[in-house]
């Protein structure tokens, strides 16, 4: 209920008209949970953005080792207050930011992300994905989700983003509305920002 009572008050932000079906939240984690499965696998940091009232929360929080560390970062202070209440311990803190005014003293191995860049004008859009990229380690993993339309991109950054850094892709239809996963791996020796505001060659 309190999901649907923040969408009526405002959907550009919320971006759903349903909560993250458990099927989609399962995919999501698949990358994570492989990881989790190796012997040698060191401690994680993970960073969840947008994370509504916890569909994929639940199933990250699964997964974890208690020397892994996770942060929630939520803008909406209805759905934080209820992420903080639900799951914040000693190696999970939820934070009421927007992301591009959150400054985390660590960089991430994981970025799972619920925003609705559909919604955001593609500067905005572009400043976030910078914003991620900037968290990220080397070789780290962003996870994240697009409902499925008849354009894939409405921002030509995040667009390039996926072209260079695509690891694994996959539709998932058991969802309100169905949703296509991406799973993306980042070569910090890229420089998607450099590349997209290079002039075309004559």
């Amino acid at each position: 209920m309190d999901f649907f009572k923040q969408v009526i008050k405002d959907l550009k932000k919320t971006g759903a008209i349903a909560p993250s079906s458990k099927f989609l939240a399962r995919d999501l984690v698949d990358q994570l949970k492989c990881d989790l499965n190796r012997t040698s696998c060191p401690p994680l940091n993970i960073l969840e953005l947008g994370p509504g009232t916890g569909p994929l929360t639940k199933e990250i929080i699964k997964l974890l080792r208690p020397d892994d560390h996770m942060d929630i970062v939520e803008v909406q202070r209805n759905f934080y207050e209820i992420i903080d209440e639900k799951f914040s311990s000693d190696n999970i803190s939820a934070h009421l930011s927007d992301i591009l005014h959150f400054e985390p003293t660590r960089s991430y191995d994981y970025i799972f992300s619920s925003l609705p860049y559909e919604n955001m004008p593609p500067a905005t859009s572009r400043r976030i994905w910078e914003k991620k990229l900037s968290l990220c380690k080397q070789n780290s993993y962003i996870c994240y989700f697009k409902y499925v339309k008849f354009r894939n991109f409405k921002s030509d950054f995040e667009e390039k983003v996926v072209d260079e850094y695509e690891h694994d892709k996959k539709f998932v239809l058991r969802n309100i509305p169905p949703a296509k996963l991406y799973t993306l791996q980042i070569d910090k020796k890229k420089d998607t920002r450099k590349s997209m505001s290079a002039k075309p060659k004559p």
